[in-house]
């Protein structure tokens, strides 16, 4: 081999330091995209050192879901200008996969902390705690627009869940005002509701779940027998002398993805309270 040795590499070596496959070196030499610095007379394939760099801009646009063809044509074609052009192009592209990502893994936060309160709670604890003030985005009034069908309710959460859905606003629970639970209409929700750290929100409606003392109780089965949770928590509300205030609040901690069976789904209910006495 005439060729210095030290400067070039074999297919081998080449591809062990790019961390692929020498199969990958050899198709890519086959369809003219990325070719060897020479061929020896074995037939033997040798790659420069200056083909890193070119190797790596390949991996790169492969990785962003770049056609093969097109990182072709690029190749064939390439200029500072078109360089310039396909970064920012693909800067953007990568931002908004980032974007998804750290939503992806929010909603995979989320489900950790939800379900590993579902798991150590008990359908027969009802806590009295003291709750902090909490920003919360609510839905319009699910009353007002006559949602009574299932289905239709479904849409509106979905909608709901997809419009709100982002780093720093929780799942989607809802919201049941006093009269329909002293009423007994606990499938009667008033809103939707995902709390949110978000104090520059413009796009939906802001709430405050205030601060104050809070009864907290687990349902655990399906939603249809929720009312039974809510008897209970009503008797112990009255019991320990103190008024229901403004709303209930269920949060889905164990639903449908994380269980097969109804009979796991957990629901946290939590529904400020007043002194009788006050």
């Amino acid at each position: 081999m005439k060729k210095n040795s030290e400067t070039y590499f074999t297919t081998g070596q080449f591809a062990k330091i790019c961390k692929v496959n020498k199969r990958t070196l050899f198709h890519y030499d086959e369809i003219g995209l990325f070719q060897p610095a020479f061929i020896d007379e074995n037939g033997y394939r040798y790659y420069s050192y200056h083909q890193f760099d070119l190797f790596s801009i390949i991996t790169v646009l492969k990785e962003l879901n770049v056609p093969l063809k097109e990182i072709k044509t690029y190749l064939d074609e390439r200029t500072p200008e078109r360089i310039l052009d396909l970064s920012k192009h693909k800067i953007s592209e990568v931002n908004k996969e980032i974007d998804k990502m750290i939503k992806i893994k929010h909603i995979l936060e989320e489900t950790i902390v939800y379900t590993h309160k579902g798991l150590n709670s008990t359908s027969s604890e009802i806590k009295l705690e003291e709750h902090e003030e909490e920003r919360i985005i609510r839905s319009t009034s699910l009353e007002e627009n006559n949602i009574n069908d299932y289905a239709e309710w479904m849409m509106n959460f979905k909608k709901f869940e997809h419009s709100t859905q982002s780093v720093g606003a929780s799942f989607v629970g809802s919201m049941l005002d006093k009269e329909a639970i002293l009423a007994g209409k606990y499938a009667s929700k008033s809103y939707l509701f995902v709390k949110t750290n978000n104090r520059n929100n413009t796009h939906f409606s802001n709430f405050i779940k205030p601060k104050g003392l809070y009864a907290v109780a687990y349902h655990h089965g399906s939603y249809e027998k929720i009312g039974r949770t809510y008897e209970r928590l009503i008797q112990y509300i009255e019991k320990e002398n103190f008024l229901i205030q403004e709303f209930a609040y269920e949060e889905y901690l164990i639903d449908e993805v994380g269980a097969k069976d109804e009979s796991e789904y957990v629901t946290q209910i939590t529904v400020r309270l007043k002194s009788k006495n006050l």
